[in-house]
């Protein structure tokens, strides 16, 4: 694991749950790196067969740390990492109110089959796979697949396998139907934004709309998890390490990219959409998306 990433994992044990959960949700889906067309799932072990693997319940990095039938799951119930086998193999298994379902682990390894909460996200609505609670949860015959939206089950083959503004995705843990607005007009005031996983969405852009900038080195976009009709980007640069250029007089390296640097004491210091906010005590201010203070 990198030096940049080790780094933002602590950096992200010490924030509060609103910025942990901006951090690991722009970092989840470039540290999980799973095999879209892995099948293979972790079993459900007796208590003796997990006592025999020193692995078990042990924090990870990769599931290549973890011995077989074992995965590396990021638990963000928790805020842990630790190696684990399948809870339950069917929702008959599961407390009410929720289900059992396969999620990815990191490095590549099995699916392990968890029961997860039962909520009120609707389809093409964002979500977590492990959902902490009801609120960030996929509704009754969702599944949170890809890069976390609550979609269908579909098969690719089948040409009306998901409905108007939605495709047939091949990810993880199954195929499902994933939102897209490429082909279609927007609502005035809202463009499209591409996300991974070939989704794309209509929403209101604050920053730069830098996707389409040839001249931007990279274009991080994040959405309020609770709203998907709203998008921050930023054209970032990334910094911390020896073969990085430093950033800008304007900017402050600030978990691995630099960013804007802002006064409290100065209304409007930064952009449209974002607020100035000090990470840590005797550290300069930067200016954060303002999805991260919303309730």
């Amino acid at each position: 694991m990198r030096t940049r990433e080790v780094a933002g994992i602590i950096a992200a044990l010490l924030l509060p749950l609103p910025l942990v959960l901006l951090v690991l949700g722009l970092k989840l889906p470039e540290r999980w790196e799973p095999d879209t067309r892995n099948t293979r799932v972790s079993p459900v072990l007796g208590s003796q067969d997990r006592m025999r693997l020193d692995s078990y319940q042990r924090k990870c990095q990769s599931s290549m740390q973890c011995e077989s039938p074992l995965g590396c799951l990021e638990d963000i119930r928790t805020r842990t990492v630790y190696c684990t086998d399948s809870q339950c193999a069917a929702d008959e298994q599961c407390p009410e109110g929720q289900v059992c379902r396969g999620v990815p682990t990191l490095g590549g390894g099995p699916l392990v089959r968890l029961c997860t909460l039962v909520g009120a996200r609707q389809e093409g609505q964002r979500c977590w796979m492990v959902p902490p609670d009801e609120e960030s949860a996929c509704g009754a015959g969702l599944l949170c697949g890809g890069e976390g939206w609550c979609a269908r089950p579909c098969r690719r083959q089948e040409s009306t396998a998901c409905p108007a503004g939605f495709f047939c995705a091949d990810v993880t843990p199954e195929p499902v139907c994933l939102p897209t607005c490429q082909g279609r007009s927007c609502p005035e005031g809202e463009q499209c934004v591409r996300h991974k996983d070939g989704v794309s969405t209509c929403a209101r852009v604050y920053g730069p709309p830098c996707q389409d900038d040839a001249s931007c080195p990279e274009c991080k976009v994040s959405v309020f998890p609770q709203h998907t009709s709203e998008a921050w980007m930023e054209c970032v640069q990334r910094c911390g390490e020896g073969e990085d250029p430093p950033c800008p007089e304007s900017s402050v390296c600030h978990i691995g990219t630099c960013s804007l640097r802002c006064d409290r004491a100065v209304p409007d210091s930064c952009p449209e959409g974002f607020f100035c906010a000090r990470p840590w005590a005797g550290q300069p201010s930067v200016c954060q998306p303002d999805w991260i203070r919303r309730k």
